[in-house]
């Protein structure tokens, strides 16, 4: 189920994107295919770390619980700076065609700190069922 959601969010997170004409032709002809092995490999690759990882002698809750909050809080993270991130990379398109993209500084601070965040929780939540 956490993959499934995995899967949706990042597919509205890829489609409910609004990029201008002048952009969007370059950036199609680039993504199409990258995009079809992104939708085959992700589940397959996490069908295969989750078996892996059940096959440890440990108990299986806890790594299905981090499995679950893992690919949960992604696009969840992804939703509030997607705006922000589009209007940077269209902004840097429309300013320097031919120069790299670079990412916008909030936007990765506040990826990065929401899934610190969320990994902090979900291990003070093992701890607290274990030691409680």
């Amino acid at each position: 189920m956490a993959t499934a959601s995995f899967m949706v969010g990042m597919h509205v997170f890829v489609s409910g994107t609004e990029i201008p004409e002048e952009v969007r032709d370059r950036r199609e002809g680039r993504a199409g295919p990258n995009m079809k092995l992104f939708h085959i490999l992700t589940p397959l690759f996490a069908a295969v770390v989750l078996w892996l990882s059940l096959l440890r002698p440990d108990s299986t809750e806890r790594i299905l619980f981090l499995y679950s909050v893992a690919f949960v809080s992604i696009p969840v993270a992804l939703f509030p700076v997607r705006g922000r991130m589009v209007r940077s990379y269209v902004a840097q398109r429309r300013a320097n065609p031919g120069a790299e993209v670079r990412p916008d500084r909030l936007s990765i601070a506040w990826i990065v700190g929401f899934l610190l965040a969320v990994t902090m929780v979900a291990v003070a939540a093992l701890l607290v069922n274990d030691y409680a």
